[in-house]
């Protein structure tokens, strides 16, 4: 007895093309894209939350 399913090719709409392009980065380059996410959205938190990132951060870093 053989069974075989048939998968519809996966498709995210609109998204499917950057959705293409980003995945093999994350694949093959973990470290790389993690750290430039994480270093990106630490600008942007300073930027919006300023003074007051730097006194959460030393907070958690006093608890810990």
């Amino acid at each position: 007895m053989q069974e075989m399913t048939e998968l519809p090719p996966q498709d995210l709409g609109p998204f499917t093309s950057f959705y293409k392009m980003v995945v093999p980065q994350f694949k093959f380059f973990p470290w790389r894209s993690a750290s430039i996410i994480a270093i990106i959205s630490s600008m942007f938190l300073y930027l919006f939350l300023g003074a007051t990132l730097v006194r959460l951060v030393s907070i958690l870093q006093f608890g810990f």
